[in-house]
C-alpha cells in the first residue's frame, strides 16, 4: 500500500495555531501595560493623596480634616474613593512601614480595580485590583540665615564679635563677584555650610568656616506663600486713653484712638481683641501688660521706658514702627508680629520672646510687610531668649551683640549686618525647637 505524500495546508493549520498564540501573547501583553498605566495612576494618587493630608494635618491638627483633603486630593488625580470599586484610605499615623506609628507622618494606601480584556477570556476575571502606597512626613530645611538681596553686599560681619551656626545653613543670593558675603576685624562666622552667589571678601585676623561655596544658584524664599494677615478696621472718635498717674490702670477689649501709659502705675489691657487706630506707648516707669488675643495698632507700638512689658499671646498687627526698646524686662510667648514700618527691638533688660508652635504663622516670631524696606534692628544680650522665625525679606537686618547672645531663630531677610564685639550663636529653630513650623517642608518618605 502505498502512503498519500501530499501535506497541502498543513502550513495553514500551523500557522493558525501560531497566529492563536500570538494573539493570546499580544492580548496579555495589552493587559499587562494596562496594568503597569493604572499602577502608575494610583501611585500618582496616593502620593497627591499623602502629600495633601499632610499637609492640611500641618496646618489643622485635624484628622478628619487632613482625611476629607487626601480623599480630594487622589479623586483630583481620578481615584475617587467608593466610585467604580476603589478604595482610598488615609492613616494617622501609618500603619505599616517603617514609619508605622510616628507622629508626623500621614499614609495615603490607594486600591483601583483595572479592568482586563483577553484575561478575562481565559480567567473569567473581569478586572484585577492595582495598589499604591504613600507617606508623606514633616521634614525640616537645612537652612536657618537666608539673604535674598541679588546684588550688593548681602551678609557683613565687622569687628571682634561672631555668628555661629553649626547647625544649619547660610544662604546669600548676591552675584558680587567679590563682596556677597564680607568679614572685616577679627570676628567669625561658623555654619554647617555657606553658599554664595557671587564671591566673598575676608579682611583683618577673622575666619569663616567652612570655606564658602561660592556660583550657587540663588535660593528662593521659603516663605514666599506665607500670606499675610488681613488687617481689621474699627471706628472710634474721641477715644484716647492717656494714664500719667502712679496708680494702675486696666481697659477692656474694643476700638480706641491711641493708648498712651506715661506714670509709674502699671497699664493692664485685659486678654481679648484691640484695634488701635492710632499709637500704643509705653514711656514712663510703670508697666504694660497684654493680654492674650489679638491687637491691630495703626499707628507706632513704642515702649522707651523702665516699666517692664508683657506681651500675651496672639498676633499683633502695627500698620507703623515696631519699637520695643525700653530698660525694662520684656517677655512674650506664642505671639507673632506683622508689621509695616521698621522693627527696632532691644533686650537691654531680660528678653524672653517666643513664637506660637500651631497656627497659620506656626514660628513666626516676626513678619515685616514684603513691600516694607524700613530697618529692622535686633540687639540682645546674655541670657536673652529668642525663639522662632525672622521673616522681613524685603529689608535690611541689623544684629547686634553685647555679650553671648543665644538665639534660636531662623532669618529670613533681604541682607544682613552683625556688629559688635558680642558673639550671636544661633540654634535652627525649625529643627531644634519646632520641626512643625512654616518652614518646615513636606516630603514624600515612602
Amino acid at each position: 500500500m502505498r502512503l498519500p505524500k501530499d501535506e497541502t495546508g498543513q502550513t495553514l493549520v500551523l500557522v493558525a495555531l501560531c497566529m492563536t498564540l500570538l494573539l493570546a501573547f499580544m492580548g496579555l501583553a495589552i493587559d499587562v501595560g494596562l496594568l503597569f498605566r493604572a499602577r502608575r495612576n494610583a501611585q500618582t494618587a496616593a502620593d497627591a493623596a499623602a502629600i495633601a493630608a499632610a499637609l492640611d494635618y500641618k496646618y489643622n491638627s485635624s484628622a478628619t480634616s487632613a482625611r476629607t483633603a487626601g480623599k480630594a486630593a487622589s479623586s483630583a488625580n481620578g481615584v475617587t474613593d467608593g466610585t467604580g470599586g476603589a478604595t482610598v484610605s488615609i492613616n494617622i499615623p501609618p500603619s505599616v512601614g517603617p514609619f508605622a506609628g510616628e507622629s508626623g507622618f500621614i499614609e495615603a494606601i490607594v486600591v483601583d480595580p483595572s479592568p482586563t480584556i483577553f484575561m478575562n477570556m481565559l480567567t473569567h476575571k473581569s478586572s484585577l485590583n492595582v495598589g499604591a502606597r504613600a507617606v508623606a512626613g514633616t521634614g525640616s530645611t537645612d537652612g536657618c540665615i537666608w539673604t535674598l538681596a541679588k546684588s550688593g553686599t548681602d551678609v557683613s560681619l565687622t569687628g571682634s564679635g561672631a555668628i555661629t551656626a553649626t547647625n544649619c545653613d547660610i544662604y546669600d543670593d548676591s552675584s558680587n563677584t567679590s563682596t556677597a558675603l564680607t568679614l572685616t576685624g577679627s570676628g567669625s562666622i561658623t555654619a554647617q555650610e555657606i553658599g554664595i552667589v557671587g564671591g566673598y571678601k575676608e579682611t583683618g585676623s577673622g575666619s569663616i568656616s567652612p570655606t564658602p561655596v561660592t556660583g550657587i544658584a540663588p535660593a528662593a524664599d521659603p516663605l514666599a506663600g506665607l500670606t499675610a494677615p488681613p488687617i481689621p478696621t474699627g471706628t472710634c472718635t474721641s477715644c484716647d486713653k492717656s494714664f500719667s498717674g502712679s496708680s494702675n490702670n486696666t481697659l477692656s477689649p474694643g476700638t480706641y484712638h491711641s493708648i498712651s501709659n506715661t506714670g509709674s502705675g502699671t497699664l493692664t489691657l485685659t486678654a481679648g481683641n484691640y484695634i488701635i487706630n492710632g499709637d500704643l506707648k509705653n514711656t514712663g516707669s510703670g508697666g504694660l501688660i497684654l493680654g492674650a488675643g489679638n491687637y491691630t495698632i495703626g499707628g507706632d507700638f513704642t515702649t522707651t521706658g523702665s516699666g517692664a512689658l508683657t506681651i500675651g499671646s496672639g498676633l499683633y498687627i502695627v500698620g507703623g514702627d515696631l519699637s520695643l526698646t525700653g530698660s525694662g524686662s520684656l517677655t512674650g510667648g506664642s505671639i507673632t508680629f506683622y508689621t509695616e514700618g521698621s522693627t527696632t527691638v532691644t533686650g537691654s533688660g531680660n528678653m524672653n520672646l517666643t513664637a506660637p508652635t500651631s497656627g497659620t504663622y506656626n514660628g513666626v516670631l516676626f513678619f515685616q510687610s514684603r513691600t516694607d524696606s524700613s530697618a529692622f534692628k535686633l540687639t540682645g544680650s546674655g541670657g536673652d531668649k529668642i525663639q522662632g522665625i525672622l521673616y522681613a525679606p524685603d529689608s535690611p537686618l541689623t544684629l547686634t551683640g553685647s555679650g553671648s547672645m543665644n538665639v534660636s531663630l531662623d532669618m529670613i531677610t533681604d541682607s544682613m549686618t552683625v556688629t559688635g564685639s558680642g558673639s550671636i550663636k544661633d540654634t535652627n529653630y525649625s529643627v531644634v525647637v519646632n520641626p512643625n513650623s512654616v518652614l518646615s517642608k513636606l516630603a514624600l518618605v515612602e
